[in-house]
């Protein structure tokens, strides 16, 4: 086994919080100087970017650092749900389906942030119109759901903090609800928050949901995989065929 070291929420430049310098050559590029061996690209209620984020990776390094694409939906009730799938394709059909469940545009869309679709090289192909900073009307069970119809898997987002979080939003984990994961905040692993979690039955992992090139790598999950791939994240997050992972 392989100890790999992975970052499973960043941003581009789709996200309109997001900094433009967020480009697919310059995450790549920062994710590797911080050591990292693995990264997911989870834009806000979108995965347009998240192919091109994994081509710039292979121009770049090949296959010895992996991209999964995913997505960090926003719930009905403001609760942020992070989003990993197997493939590109299987994140862009599930995209599409959140997509159909955001709320018309209304106005200009540039007043929440620019939402760049980019290519390999970070050329701007398009620039997305779709509200994805709003929410869309799908509930936390809903979302999971569709989640785990494309074969993704279902990580509740930066589960510690105080808002935009499923605990947050309604103040409890639902029963009828399955994560594959919960995720810490960086900034609570380093306030000593993890421990809060740790009792609840779920996989803990800890990202940095990074919007800056400057953020990459600040929270860390350590894998004990055989080789950088989305099947070796989730064999390790299901605690199967000697996989297995720790906090950074």
């Amino acid at each position: 086994m392989r100890r790999l070291l992975a970052d499973l929420h960043v941003h581009t430049a789709l996200s309109p919080c997001a900094d433009n310098r967020m480009t697919p050559h310059t995450i790549v590029m920062a994710a590797m100087a911080a050591e990292l061996d693995i990264i997911a690209v989870c834009d806000h209620n979108s995965a347009e970017n998240a192919a091109a984020v994994q081509e710039a990776a292979r121009n770049f390094a090949d296959d010895l650092f992996c991209v999964i694409a995913g997505m960090e939906i926003t719930t009905a009730e403001e609760a942020h749900v992070v989003a990993l799938f197997p493939d590109a394709h299987s994140a862009l059909e599930a995209s599409a389906e959140v997509a159909t469940h955001l709320p018309p545009k209304i106005g200009s869309v540039g007043i929440h942030g620019e939402q760049l679709v980019m290519d390999a090289a970070g050329n701007v192909v398009r620039e997305e119109d779709s509200m994805l900073s709003w929410a869309t009307d799908l509930t936390v069970s809903q979302t999971v759901a569709l989640i785990h119809k494309h074969e993704g898997l279902a990580v509740a987002a930066h589960i510690d903090r105080p808002s935009f979080s499923v605990t947050s939003q309604l103040g409890f984990l639902p029963e009828d609800v399955v994560f594959d994961a919960l995720e810490v905040s960086a900034a609570g692993a380093k306030d000593g928050r993890i421990p809060n979690f740790a009792g609840l039955g779920y996989p803990l992992i800890v990202a940095s949901d990074a919007h800056f090139p400057d953020n990459i790598g600040d929270g860390k999950t350590l894998f004990h995989i055989e080789s950088p791939l989305y099947d070796e994240v989730k064999a390790a997050l299901k605690g199967v065929d000697n996989r297995s992972f720790c906090l950074a």
